[in-house]
């Protein structure tokens, strides 16, 4: 049985581990039930072993051994939940191998809890932007205006890597101001606003510890600033930088990314994705 689920773009700058926007890249997994857990992503099939995410959500979700087949289009430790969008897609199709419709809700609580990442979690799960609060995801609302763009380079970038340089305290002053800044920002993107998108530009918590580790993604971030895009942030843990434009400057803002690039990885404009799981 078969079940995909989309990439995720976290933390969007300065709503750093709680909001996540869902992409329309795209994961998919067949599951088989087997004597052994493995899984084969186009290299042939290599066996899983307790502790691989993978191993850990199927077990979550079933409890019996599967034989997975992974084909996706979200490139790996390029900061869009690629993670998320792999075990997402394999618990549910896991379930669907024993005759069971996967519960969005567990499946979630699965991912979130293996994966570690809920803001990559809620969006693959279903769709659309997400705040993962106290209580668990909510559904916000964004602009149809909006339209992602996303700068990716070749070069990958471990969620792992990335966490290590994030401080574990910050001053009152920069809580406060980031504060401010992701109010603003969820607003922008319910209404498109470009006053209140360029007053949620930057972030204290992450982007500016991480920027030594991926000097490009600032590149980036500033050409696509310069071309016209409302919003801009590392997407995730990066590498890849994610804009915000309109239908008026998404060709810009594509290109000044391809600029950036040079050849060492591309630009694309994608839509956000509003079915989550499937």
């Amino acid at each position: 049985m078969r079940a995909s689920a989309p990439a995720s773009s976290g933390n969007l700058g300065p709503g750093y581990d709680v909001l996540g926007l869902a992409l329309d890249l795209r994961c998919t997994v067949e599951a088989t039930a087997a004597d052994r857990m493995t899984v084969d992503d186009g290299d042939g099939p290599s066996p899983l072993e307790p502790g691989d995410m993978l191993y850990d959500v199927v077990d979550a979700a079933v409890g019996l051994p599967m034989a997975l087949r992974v084909r996706s289009d979200v490139p790996r430790a390029r900061g869009l939940g690629s993670s998320s969008a792999v075990t997402t897609a394999a618990a549910a199709a896991a379930a669907r191998a024993v005759g069971r419709e996967p519960d969005r809700r567990e499946v979630y609580e699965i991912v979130a809890t293996v994966e570690g990442h809920g803001d990559n979690a809620a969006p693959a799960v279903w769709g659309g932007l997400q705040a993962v609060g106290v209580d668990g995801p909510r559904r916000l609302e964004i602009s149809d205006r909006l339209i992602p763009v996303v700068g990716i380079p070749d070069a990958r970038l471990s969620t792992k890597q990335a966490r290590r340089v994030v401080p574990t305290e910050v001053t009152l002053a920069a809580a406060v101001r980031n504060v401010a800044r992701a109010v603003l920002l969820v607003e922008g993107l319910r209404t498109a606003d470009p006053d209140a998108l360029g007053a949620a530009a930057g972030d204290e918590f992450h982007e500016s510890a991480r920027g030594p580790l991926s000097p490009i993604t600032g590149e980036l971030m500033s050409a696509a600033r310069s071309a016209g895009a409302l919003h801009v942030s590392w997407s995730g843990a990066g590498p890849t930088a994610i804009a915000l434009a309109t239908a008026e400057t998404r060709d810009d803002v594509v290109a000044a990314l391809d600029r950036v690039l040079r050849g060492r990885g591309f630009a694309r404009a994608l839509r956000v994705d509003l079915e989550g799981l499937r």
